[in-house]
């Protein structure tokens, strides 16, 4: 016969009651409940009655219910925590140079990982300061395109007024239009980025007023600027009051300065520079049917995003009825906080998203730099074990559990890693964000009072340091047995060689950053003599004010004797780009079009490979014809042929009538991809290139420029250097490889630290050992050997790891940042391998030298 189940409460709730439950209620609690289990099952079956037994312990978890321990235990827990402190202290402090050897490793490492920190937050964590973050929205819509579906953050401003109009839900709204007018304030006149926006803006944002009404934009009559434009135009003195003249597209109006208001953050992406009533920019643009603008809008409180775009949507049928050519798919709103990283997928966005490639490498150097240091912690941790068994033995023979012995070792670290936190602060504040400001020409700093997040990352990271670096030592010095301890029969091989492991890791990550610094500098070096495929020598671009200035700019030009020759154009070489979409056939994508005077290419010099340039005396050159680069033909899939090849662009046909060499139209940042330059009349030219006879450019420059600033007083007069205009990828290149060669420095110190404190502390164990080998006869050259060969394999096994590891990562590195890098050959190897042997050496004889010179009879008198 069948036994029948005898029906019970599901057992690991009833032992979790049992666990938490204060001993005193737990058998009413307990008796209760089961009680009401066994109800439950005559009245609502089993199934229901385990959920609801289940419920009930879960619903009896609280305060009053749980168990704790008696007043008297709290105070031997803290006078037992008081005494871990103390001897952890005094520990610290006879360990000097080991804990001085952690302590300098790691407040290092903390100093590089919040440098790192910082720039991610700043790339990441995007306007998070203003108050309405939460309820702020750019609204954004999908369209079909010709070749796939986009996203875009410009709205028509006629669908924007309907918007507005018949959505409900939306609080405040401000539309956004950005332009750069020229601004005129006594004698002054200099070109100043505009926003035009309408009343609400900063009612919706937050920025901090300097002086001034934060309502001045309800006055049409007056704009807002920001701090630095205020210093631009008027010095240190409040602009309260004055007036500036604004040409808003081709008219001059005057307004007066209502507010001034403190630069945005480093992590704002909406800009204020000069703030002016969007009231204007219609008036200027009512010629036109329609234009986009960016539309912000705050919801009302409770008003799920849902339901606005459920209204959005409503509006689009009668939109896409009248504007077939541009319909609408359906809108989307996007966050305040994710507006700037998820710009690079929508036409119009605002803000930038971030560059992964320096992300990547700084958030490398910080991990880098922590793994260096904990190793560092760890190995040394392990090598000071061994002078403290004695010590683990008596607490344990007097009755000392193992998760005491823990705890104490614990106590130990987060003590140093405390102290190595504050150095790491201290370094970061006074010299790694300065230094790192200076390079990457940023302007980070620590906010330590009014900075949540990077409370957070700091006691994170010391959570981290204190358990990664202190955990496994502190495990390991308390499994030791107090008999094996006393009658020195402890196994030291395992810890041993996992001593060696550790350093060897050391040692492979030290020699994979000293790649990358001498592959930085190399690939530096390689960029900066790259060929241009141009002449970019000799030669200086300037820009022309206004259409009612280029005949005066060609007058002064044809009449200055240092200047050899000159061609106009509408797009600079190095400055300017224009993506459009080409098609041949099948083929379709998109290539850089630059719009250029007939003597422009060959004024550049750019090196012909087929065909012909343009032909200064043929009219027929500036109807659709074409001179590309070779990676336009690859690109298209073209052969070239003297009759003509030709190519779509916007259904116009286009032929091809030459062929130049590929020339760096950006910066060596970018791969060059298909160019083609199309020929235009003077009328259409906005600028000159001028290429001056011998002589000393930079005078050249600044003679020209005071020749045509004479012509126009109001404007300022843009004079550059062709061969320069790179100069700013350049530095920035110098900077990474900068901090490269810091990060190889550092990590080289780390790892001769941990190699000086292991050899140290193995030495001064074997100390007797020495002592009586030096008095039975061994030489100096056998006590080297004897030391030495401990590492060996060390050394070996970093550097045959070490290379293809380097390799593999700098070059996925390097290529990553770079557009053209060398390969990594054996030049770099040697060269780190080389360095990283003279650091052994050198840390390995300071050791040796000190086996050399000890005295016998001191070493045998002590225990």
């Amino acid at each position: 016969m069948k036994k029948k189940r005898v029906k019970s409460p599901p057992k690991w709730a009833d032992r979790f009651l049992a666990w938490y439950c204060n001993p005193k209620l737990l058998e009413q609690i307990q008796g209760d409940v089961h009680e009401l289990y066994y109800w439950r099952i005559k009245e609502k079956g089993e199934s229901k009655a385990r959920r609801s037994f289940i419920w009930d312990v879960l619903r009896l978890f609280k305060w009053s219910n749980i168990k704790r321990s008696n007043k008297s235990q709290n105070r031997n827990n803290m006078g037992i925590f008081k005494n871990y402190f103390k001897i952890g202290l005094r520990n610290l402090w006879k360990q000097r140079m080991p804990s001085a050897i952690n302590i300098i490793g790691l407040s290092l490492a903390i100093g590089c990982s919040i440098v790192a920190f910082k720039f991610v937050e700043y790339n990441y964590v995007k306007d998070d300061f203003h108050e309405n973050k939460d309820d702020l929205f750019l609204v954004t819509h999908w369209e079909e395109l010709e070749s796939n579906k986009g996203r875009n953050g410009g709205t028509d401003n006629q669908l924007v007024g309907e918007i507005l109009k018949s959505v409900p839900g939306i609080k405040a709204s401000t539309r956004y239009n950005y332009q750069q007018p020229e601004v005129r304030y006594g004698n002054k006149t200099k070109y100043e980025a505009a926003l035009f926006v309408d009343e609400a803006f900063m009612d919706m944002f937050s920025f901090d007023l300097l002086y001034g009404n934060p309502n001045t934009l309800y006055n049409e009559g007056e704009i807002i600027i920001d701090e630095s434009t205020s210093i631009s135009l008027f010095g240190d003195a409040n602009p309260v009051g004055e007036k500036v003249d604004l040409k808003i597209r081709e008219s001059w109006k005057t307004f007066t300065i209502g507010a001034v208001y403190r630069d945005k953050p480093n992590n704002s992406s909406i800009q204020i520079n000069m703030l002016v009533n969007y009231v204007h920019y219609e008036q200027e643009f009512r010629d036109k049917d329609t234009w986009n603008t960016r539309l912000f809008i705050q919801r009302e409180e409770g008003v799920e995003p849902a339901s606005l775009l459920s209204a959005m949507d409503q509006l689009l049928p009668v939109y896409n009825k009248n504007n077939e050519e541009y319909a609408i798919t359906y809108f989307e709103l996007e966050p305040l906080s994710t507006m700037a990283n998820n710009s690079y997928e929508m036409m119009n966005g605002v803000g930038s998203g971030p560059n992964m490639a320096p992300i990547i490498t700084l958030s490398a150097i910080g991990v880098f730099m922590l793994i260096l240091s904990t190793l560092n912690y760890v190995n040394i941790s392990l090598a000071m074990i061994m002078k403290r068994l004695k010590e683990i033995g008596i607490r344990k023979v007097i009755g000392s559990k193992r998760k005491q012995l823990v705890t104490q070792f614990l106590i130990e670290n987060f003590l140093l890693c405390s102290f190595s936190m504050f150095l790491g602060v201290l370094l970061a504040h006074s010299f790694f964000l300065p230094g790192f400001n200076e390079i990457a020409g940023s302007v980070f700093e620590l906010n330590l009072w009014s900075h949540l997040n990077f409370w957070y990352f700091l006691i994170g990271l010391l959570l981290f340091i204190t358990l990664a670096s202190g955990l496994y030592p502190a495990v390991v010095a308390s499994s030791y047995k107090p008999i094996s301890i006393l009658r020195k029969a402890t196994q030291k091989s395992g810890r041993r060689w996992l001593s060696n492991i550790f350093l060897t890791f050391q040692m492979i990550l030290a020699m994979i950053t000293v790649v990358t610094a001498i592959m930085f500098v190399h690939t530096n070096r390689v960029n900066e003599s790259m060929d241009w495929g141009y002449d970019q020598y000799d030669k200086l671009v300037m820009g022309i004010p206004g259409e009612e200035y280029r005949d005066a700019y060609r007058d002064v030009l044809e009449a200055e004797p240092n200047i050899a020759r000159y061609a106009g154009t509408r797009s600079n070489i190095g400055q300017d780009l224009n993506g459009v979409q080409f098609q041949n056939g099948e083929v379709k994508s998109y290539a850089e079009l630059f719009q250029v005077g007939r003597n422009y290419p060959e004024l550049l010099g750019l090196s012909l490979v087929a065909g012909r340039m343009f032909d200064p005396s043929l009219e027929s050159d500036l109807d659709r014809k074409l001179v590309v680069n070779e990676s336009f033909l690859e690109q298209y899939q073209l052969e070239f042929n003297a009759d003509g090849v030709q190519v779509l662009q916007d259904s116009a046909e286009y032929t091809i009538i030459g062929v130049v060499e590929d020339y760096h139209y950006m910066d060596p940042g970018q791969k060059i991809r298909g160019a083609a330059m199309k020929a235009i009349s003077a009328r259409d030219f906005t600028s000159y290139l001028v290429e001056m006879n011998d002589g000393n450019i930079f005078d050249q420059r600044d003679k020209l420029q005071s020749q045509l600033q004479e012509l126009v007083e109001e404007k300022t007069v843009y004079v550059g250097i062709q061969e320069l205009i790179f100069e700013g990828f350049y530095e920035e290149m110098k900077g990474i490889r900068n901090i490269m060669l810091f990060t190889a420095s550092v990590s080289i110190l780390l790892a001769a630290m941990g190699l000086y404190g292991l050899v140290s502390i193995n030495v001064s164990s074997q100390i007797k050992d020495f002592g009586i080998r030096k008095v039975l006869g061994a030489s100096g050259m056998n006590l080297t050997s004897t030391v030495a060969k401990k590492f060996r394999f060390v050394l070996l096994f970093a550097i045959l790891i070490g290379c293809p590891v380097a390799v593999l990562l700098v070059d996925m590195l390097i290529n990553d940042i770079y557009a053209y890098a060398p390969n990594i050959g054996a030049g770099p190897l040697s060269i780190a391998v080389l360095i990283l042997l003279l650091v052994t050496f050198f840390t390995l004889n300071l050791q040796i030298r000190r086996v050399k010179r000890m005295n016998p009879a001191q070493t045998l008198r002590t225990e």
